[in-house]
C-alpha cells in the first residue's frame, strides 16, 4: 500500500491574466494568417511569378501556419509549457517581417505586426507566466527548498 505522503500533492494552478492575454493575441494572429490564406486562395487565378503548383504549395504552408498557431494558442491557454518556445519563435519571425514595413511606407502594417509580438514576448517572460508553466518555483515552494 502506498503512503499518501509519497505521492506529490498536485495543487490546481490558477491561470494568470497574462496567459489569457497571450492566448487571445496568439489566436488573433492565427485568425489573421487564416484570413490571409483566404485572400490568397481567392487570388490564385491571377498571373504571378509562381506556377500553380507553387501557389498551391504556398497556400498549404499559409494554412498550416494558421492552424499551427491556433494549436499553440489553445495549448498555451491549457498550460502546456512547450508552447512558450513555439510562441517566441513565431513572434521573433513576426518582428523580422514587421521591420521592413517601416522603410517602405507601411508603418501601420508594421505597427500592427510589431505591437502584439512585443506584448507577447514581454508577457511570456512575466514571472506569473513562467510560474504557471512550471519554469519557476512559487515563493512558498522555493522557501522550503
Amino acid at each position: 500500500m502506498m503512503n499518501d505522503k509519497s505521492q506529490p500533492q498536485r495543487t490546481p494552478r490558477t491561470r494568470p491574466v497574462s496567459v489569457v492575454v497571450i492566448a487571445v493575441l496568439l489566436l488573433a494572429e492565427a485568425l489573421g494568417v487564416l484570413y490571409y490564406a483566404l485572400v490568397y486562395a481567392l487570388q490564385l487565378g491571377t498571373p504571378g511569378p509562381l506556377s500553380m503548383g507553387g501557389r498551391l504549395f504556398m497556400l498549404g504552408l499559409i494554412v498550416a501556419a494558421g492552424i499551427w498557431q491556433c494549436s499553440v494558442a489553445w495549448n498555451l491557454f491549457r498550460g502546456r509549457a512547450w508552447t512558450r518556445a513555439a510562441a517566441i519563435t513565431w513572434q521573433l519571425i513576426q518582428v523580422i517581417v514587421a521591420i521592413p514595413f517601416f522603410g517602405v511606407g507601411g508603418a501601420l502594417t508594421g505597427t500592427l505586426l510589431l505591437l502584439p509580438a512585443a506584448a507577447i514576448i514581454v508577457l511570456l517572460f512575466d514571472p506569473r507566466t513562467t510560474a504557471f508553466f512550471g519554469d519557476r518555483q512559487s515563493g512558498s515552494t522555493a522557501a522550503r527548498s
